[in-house]
């Protein structure tokens, strides 16, 4: 009779490598894992689009790949998928299955873990189609690029926000409606801002209108560059989403 090689145990292991309780302590865990597959491929696949996109792009944006899977729940998934159909009493003929229950233990925490705490999902910018461009990086620093994917038309958006300012400030129009300086805003720096956001700004006193001196049936007009050095101002202060 030979003895369980499961560390620290000293049970009888009869004709096979493990004891009669911890082969029961592997299959239990290994019971686990097609509940863990199911719930790591939802975690892999929230919000990420990976079918081909259209190389869509205005402004200066430029379009490449799709951005990838989330790689941690992919690597687990593929990792927990080689025991899939094992069977306890079968890896207990294995010399080695003393290492099994911790190792397999290990990946399943590691499982667990990913799924309860799912990187967090950044709006970078909204895509010429309307939808949110998103991505789960961190934010960058300064003069790196940023780069994320729209939910809706998987377009692939890559930029940094020293060349979406430079582009932006060059030239900018001084004298604006609001609703023309935000759709011109759009177009030209593929940024959203509210025509509330403009509003408040004005009645708090950070936005001054170019028209001073208009009559109450005149608009008030707004140089552009001071509507987008306020709005990053707030992205500096995690006010704001970046949104290039």
């Amino acid at each position: 009779m030979t003895q369980c090689t499961t560390a620290d145990c000293e049970g009888d292991a009869n004709n096979s490598f493990l004891c009669g309780d911890h082969i029961r302590k592997l299959q239990d865990e290994l019971d686990k894992i097609p509940n863990l597959l199911e719930d790591l491929f939802i975690t892999m696949a929230k919000l990420d689009k990976t079918a081909p996109q259209r190389h869509e792009g205005g402004g200066g944006l430029s379009t490449g790949s799709a951005m990838p899977l989330r790689y941690g729940a992919l690597e687990l998934r593929q990792a927990l998928g080689l025991w899939t159909h094992a069977n306890a009493e079968k890896l207990a003929k294995d010399q080695y299955a003393g290492n099994f229950l911790p190792k397999l233990k290990q990946l399943i925490d590691n499982a667990t873990n990913c799924i309860d705490n799912p990187p967090e999902i950044r709006v970078i910018t909204t895509c010429t189609c309307g939808g949110k461009v998103v991505t789960e990086n961190p934010k960058p620093e300064a003069g790196e690029t940023d780069s994320g994917v729209c939910e809706d038309c998987e377009n692939y958006y890559e930029q940094t926000e020293a060349m979406t300012k430079f582009r932006i400030f060059r030239a900018t129009p001084e004298h604006m409606q609001t609703r023309h300086a935000l759709k011109w805003i759009r177009e030209n720096a593929n940024l959203s801002i509210k025509s509330t956001d403009v509003r408040n700004w004005a009645r708090e006193g950070k936005l001054e209108p170019t028209n001073p001196k208009r009559s109450k049936r005149e608009h008030p007009t707004y140089n552009i560059a001071d509507i987008l050095k306020i709005h990053y101002r707030h992205v500096q202060e995690n006010r704001r989403s970046t949104n290039f």
